[in-house]
């Protein structure tokens, strides 16, 4: 008994500690430059040379549609064996990306963040030390300045702002992507079941600590983000009716304010035809009520499809996300 107490302290001290997952699509050519930095940046923290074991690095391969597999296979996984490589058998989007990666995370402590180092990895240090002094289950950066254009800065906090009047939640402004959580969070998000994915929100509607820490923002290495308003524009519809039914909600009480301007119209013709002056209404008139109530008519019947959409995916029982392959073999 007494000689294998060493022992189960040597495996305890060379458990995997930290775990960070990054989604790749179509820009594999940075990941070289990140993991290089990543490693840097632990060897210090861990005072070690070889931070394998201690701290793992997942990219996960979102169905990319140029050489990015190829050359993470080729060009890091041997230069880097702390890397692993998870490829996806398509595009799957982002945020069910990063769900992949957590769910194959080993470390206590599990972070994620974007290649393209917007988010430098020498600013995940300031991050752990508030995590792991204990004073919360989930740390996100949060931006001092963003160096992105205008109109990517103001679609940016008006859907923050549309989607916390909707939801209830307190996303704050200018949130980085780096966050880190320890396992105990990461269980309960792992242990979520739905599959339209928006982290942010997710992360509020779990509860626990979060803490926010100041983080520097620094513009891209190389490439260009392929988030573009048109995909930004889809995220934000799917995240509102995905964690809000007050879109229906308003419909219904738009619907109930047209009844009622109606209904208020048809008094006023009643009252006019017998009180004051007969008259014979007018085409325009007419066709421009038809058109405005066949106008509210569709667009209540497309909200309530998109809900009933959504209902269909979630019942339909798919897995979430399906792997192709797996590349590296990082050891516990």
């Amino acid at each position: 008994m007494t000689a294998s107490s060493p022992e189960r302290t040597e495996t305890s001290s060379n458990a995997m500690l930290y775990s960070f997952v990054v989604p790749i699509y179509n820009d594999g050519e940075l990941a070289a430059d990140f993991a290089a930095e990543f490693e840097r940046v632990f060897r210090q923290r861990l005072g070690c040379t070889d931070i394998q074991g201690r701290a793992e690095l997942l990219f996960v391969d979102d169905g990319s549609r140029n050489d990015s597999v190829r050359l993470l296979v080729e060009q890091v996984v041997p230069r880097f064996p702390f890397v692993r490589v998870i490829e996806l058998s398509r595009n799957f989007g982002q945020h069910v990306a990063l769900s992949c990666g957590y769910q194959h995370a080993r470390g206590r402590f599990v972070g994620m963040l974007n290649v393209d180092q917007e988010d430098p990895p020498d600013q995940i240090p300031l991050l752990l030390d508030t995590l792991e002094k204990g004073e919360a289950d989930i740390v996100h950066g949060q931006y001092q300045q963003r160096h992105v254009t205008w109109l990517n800065k103001v679609t940016s906090r008006g859907f923050n702002a549309v989607l916390n009047w909707l939801t209830g939640y307190a996303v704050p402004q200018d949130s980085a992507t780096l966050r880190i959580m320890n396992r105990r969070f990461l269980d309960a998000y792992n242990a979520l079941t739905e599959k339209s994915r928006y982290i942010p929100g997710l992360e509020f509607w779990l509860g626990f600590r979060h803490a926010y820490v100041p983080i520097r923002h620094q513009q891209r290495t190389r490439g260009r983000s392929s988030y573009n308003f048109r995909r930004r524009l889809r995220m934000a519809t799917e995240t509102i009716i995905s964690f809000s039914d007050l879109p229906l909600k308003m419909a219904s009480a738009l619907g109930m304010g047209v009844a009622l301007l109606g209904l208020l119209m048809a008094l006023y013709l009643v009252i006019s035809k017998l009180f004051f002056v007969d008259y014979q209404a007018g085409y325009t008139s007419t066709i421009a009520i038809v058109v405005f109530l066949g106008g509210i008519q569709i667009f209540v019947v497309g909200l309530a499809s998109l809900y009933i959409g959504r209902v269909l995916r979630e019942v339909q029982g798919r897995p979430l996300y399906v792997i192709r392959q797996t590349h590296g073999k990082s050891r516990e």
